[in-house]
């Protein structure tokens, strides 16, 4: 049989042939013939459009938009359940430490015949997400004060490393001082270029200490240089890093920016310029003194705290350059910031970690690592924003939560006598009742003759026709004025003015204000509540001003209160602090500085300058009214505590308020007080922060002559590993 030619084809392959499962036919069964999906296609098309062209003109623009907006809502849509997951995958897993207990070590005081002197333009940098109009707490307000406070002295430098949050470009114009690049691993692990630019703003300020000079040419002004690092500019999502619309969200990222990789970021990016101006030393051609690179480094809050791994990762390798800085870390609070961490996978994005974990494990629990604990073990010295509180951490009975993440350091810490508080002081710049110029305008500015009054003349003279300005009337312009742009009754006049501020959170004892509320109401004072919102349902404060508007004001607006909380606190009577923990009581320092008693728990800090009122107590020697707290989870159990001293507080002032003069003695005893608190106070935060500072770089260096500083060719001080 004769095989057919190979270009022939069977009858019975005549059509099967045909690829049916080829993707531009389909086959039709009941006719036994092809169409091609492109003709069914048109003609379906076709259809379409007639019926398009059928519809009016309104109609199809009406659902253009409505497609338009439907898939707007999708796309939303799909990033809020995306962010929502990615939340849920990135929740940090419940910490569960066995509960220890520590031997007691005897707490070191800073020798008071130790030296201030350092050699002549020792540098300092500190390290800080806060500082200035860019603060929410009292690390800035810290770092902020202590940092003018320091600038006073000619002999050193001071700098501030911060992020450059952007609603500060509204309020200053710094310019570009450098771009740096710094490596950080993409999704794939490879190292990757990030860009960055810092930028340099030369903060003027005034030596405003002596508040109650007459001539302002008394108060030099000094400069602050503050270097501020921009996000990323060529790397996705750290482009978005620092995004900030004002001061109360300067620790919220976006959504595809996790907050740790913002923080790591910073770290990085710190070390990067600190190494920088380590190494390049640009001395003016017209200074006193050479430029000496950088003494100090400052490290402000645990989130900082891997600014020191990534400078002794370029000290090994050779980048930092010969001069090593002295490290100092500043625990700022017991509560938060030993329980800071970032995730392992997060820090690995930033630095190469090597065996870190496995050979220090004490810094890590599920796969996380705390970053005060580490910073307290690789700085020189260590302190804490209290003196009484840091010697009753190591001594005894203080307890905190969580303090096993950080008590075994802190102790060896004291062993080796480099654990101190240094008790803040208070910035008279910040808040000031002298010189503020709303006060001035509203003749509501406080007289300065706080040292130089007779109250001799006082009582010889009627207070209609008193020749010495008075502090009372000053309080009661204060008033009248807020009376008069309505923000106060005419009634609050010849009332009470009682004034909660600071953030609304349970350790600052909001669980206190309704029973509270109640004992203001029926005394007939008014409560302002003034602050920013936190972890206490702010629902609950507002329901308190819904119920007793006349006697109750709830503001938690920040820029209203950045233009009026001076002249509140000027015209307030009585501080309202009822915290369960406090570290420094900067709140309440100020308070005494605009007049006010302080009703408190005297906790934490506020022992050191609080004196409480006793039932003997005849003479005004007190500035508080202070009450128990018997139990911090319990807090009805201080309750009836708590109403004692503001039936106190109040009955006082009622009494004060009809003798004028005895209220006017009292007034000028608490401002002396807050005076005692300033920070460059004899032996105070200043001096003992230059002891300390001495302290740190003599444990690098044997000497601190000046030619020393210049070769370290045989100094084999490294980072501690």
């Amino acid at each position: 049989m004769r095989s057919p030619s190979p270009g022939a084809r069977s009858p019975s392959e005549s059509h099967t042939s045909l690829p049916i499962n080829d993707e531009k036919y389909t086959f039709h069964s009941s006719s036994n013939m092809y169409y091609t999906r492109t003709n069914r296609l048109q003609l379906a098309l076709n259809k379409i459009k007639k019926k398009i062209y059928r519809i009016p003109m309104r109609m199809k623009l009406l659902t253009f938009f409505t497609l338009i907006l439907l898939s707007f809502a999708m796309i939303k849509g799909l990033m809020i359940f995306t962010s929502g997951v990615s939340s849920w995958m990135n929740t940090i897993p419940p910490l569960i430490i066995e509960k220890q207990d520590y031997s007691p070590v005897k707490y070191v005081e800073i020798d008071p015949n130790a030296s201030t002197e350092l050699p002549e333009g020792v540098s300092i940098y500190h390290v800080t997400k806060e500082f200035g109009e860019a603060s929410l707490r009292g690390l800035g307000q810290m770092v902020t004060g202590l940092s003018r406070a320091q600038s006073t002295n000619t002999s050193i430098i001071v700098n501030v490393v911060m992020p450059y949050y952007s609603f500060l470009s509204k309020l200053y114009r710094p310019h570009k001082f450098a771009q740096f690049v710094i490596k950080v691993r993409d999704r794939n692990g490879v190292w990757k270029d990030v860009k960055f630019l810092v930028y340099r703003l030369f903060w003027n300020i005034m030596n405003n200490e002596d508040v109650l000079a007459n001539n302002s040419k008394e108060n030099p002004s000094h400069i602050i240089s503050v270097f501020m690092i921009g996000p990323a500019s060529n790397v996705v999502p750290l482009n978005q890093a620092f995004k900030a619309p004002n001061r109360a969200k300067i620790y919220s990222t976006k959504s595809d920016l996790p907050l740790e990789w913002m923080d790591l970021y910073f770290c990085k990016a710190a070390a990067e310029f600190i190494t920088y101006r380590n190494i390049m030393i640009d001395t003016p051609l017209f200074a006193k003194s050479d430029t000496r690179g950088v003494d100090i480094v400052h490290i402000h809050g645990s989130s900082n705290a891997l600014t020191i791994e990534f400078l002794k990762k370029f000290h090994k390798s050779g980048k930092l350059g010969k001069k090593i800085p002295a490290i100092i870390y500043t625990i700022h609070d017991y509560l938060e910031e030993q329980l800071y961490s970032n995730d392992i996978i997060n820090i690995q994005k930033f630095i190469e970690f090597d065996k870190f974990q496995q050979d220090k494990p004490q810094y890590f629990y599920n796969n996380r690592m705390y970053m005060s604990g580490y910073a307290i073990d690789n700085s020189q010295i260590v302190t804490f924003v209290s003196k009484t509180l840091a010697k009753e951490m190591i001594e005894g009975p203080m307890e905190f939560p969580f303090r096993e993440l950080i008590m075994p350091n802190i102790l060896n810490k004291a062993k080796l006598g480099q654990w101190f508080g240094i008790t803040s002081g208070i910035d008279f710049t910040a808040y000031n009742p002298f010189n503020d110029t709303m006060l001035v305008e509203s003749n509501a500015n406080f007289p300065k003759n706080i040292y130089n009054f007779d109250p001799v003349l006082l009582y010889a003279e009627s207070i209609e026709g008193a020749s010495q300005e008075l502090v009372a009337t000053s309080k009661q312009s204060a008033k009248a004025y807020l009376i008069r742009e309505g923000l106060l009754n005419k009634e609050d006049l010849i009332r009470p003015l009682i004034l909660y501020i600071g953030r609304f959170e349970y350790s600052k004892g909001l669980q206190f204000f309704n029973v509270a509320v109640e004992l203001f109401v029926k005394m007939d004072a008014k409560f302002i509540i003034m602050g920013q919102k936190n972890n206490y349902p702010s629902e609950k404060l507002k329901r308190l001003s819904a119920n007793s508007p006349d006697n109750i004001i709830y503001i938690d607006d920040l820029e209203f209160q950045k233009d009026w909380d001076v002249i509140y606190r000027a015209a307030s009577d009585i501080l309202f602090i009822p915290s369960l923990t406090e570290s420094s009581g900067s709140v309440a320092a100020e308070g005494l500085l605009f007049g006010m008693p302080i009703i408190s728990t005297g906790v934490g800090g506020l022992k050191e300058f609080l004196v409480n009122k006793t039932e003997n107590d005849n003479k005004a020697d007190y500035n508080s009214y202070l009450f128990e707290l018997v139990d911090d989870l319990i807090i009805s159990l201080s309750f009836d505590n708590m109403k004692l001293a503001i039936i106190e507080a109040i009955n006082d002032w009622k009494r004060m308020n009809a003798d004028i003069r005895e209220k006017e003695i009292f007034l000028r005893k608490l401002i002396k007080d807050a005076f005692k608190l300033s920070w460059n106070r004899p032996e105070g935060p200043v001096e003992h922060y230059l002891k300390i500072y001495k302290m740190a770089m003599l444990q690098i260096h044997d000497k601190l002559e000046e030619e020393l500083w210049l070769d370290y060719d045989n100094n084999d001080y490294i980072f501690d590993d």
